[in-house]
């Protein structure tokens, strides 16, 4: 799994996915998950298509296992891709490859559930338990 730091905007044309965002509260120079961690304020469900993301409100980070996160993406209603975190490792890992971090840095891990081609006028839902759902139009 890889990651990125938070580029936002609106949802373009292309292959979609679901992920999840850490919302750093403090700097991060370690390079472990339990570095990761605990320098997460928050975590929020996000909506990818190529450069572009959309996230859903920051939720404090729950006391469970992120790699045990359920997925669901769905387009225009429909489930179209489900996954666990477990699939890909343990999300945080992927944060902390980036090496050193800053508070207030929103890092988007790599993609949880995959969809192909989305177009204008999709709408997508992406749910990731324990943080809630996100919702965002393709323009």
């Amino acid at each position: 799994m890889t990651a990125a730091r938070f580029s936002p905007g609106a949802l373009v044309e292309g292959p979609a996915a679901a992920s999840i965002a850490f919302v750093l509260g403090s700097d991060v120079d370690g390079g472990t998950v339990w570095d990761v961690l605990a320098a997460t304020r928050a975590l929020c469900p996000v909506i990818v298509t190529g450069d572009r993301h959309v996230l859903g409100s920051p939720v404090p980070v729950p006391p469970v296992d992120l790699r045990l996160l359920g997925v669901v993406l769905e387009r225009g209603g429909e489930v179209v891709a489900t996954a666990a975190g477990a699939a890909q490792g343990h999300p945080a890992a992927a944060v902390a490859a980036l090496g050193p971090l800053r508070a207030g840095e929103i890092v988007v891990t790599g993609p949880l559930a995959s969809v192909g081609e989305v177009r204008s006028g999709d709408v997508l839902v992406a749910s990731v338990g324990r943080l809630g759902s996100v919702e965002a139009a393709v323009v």
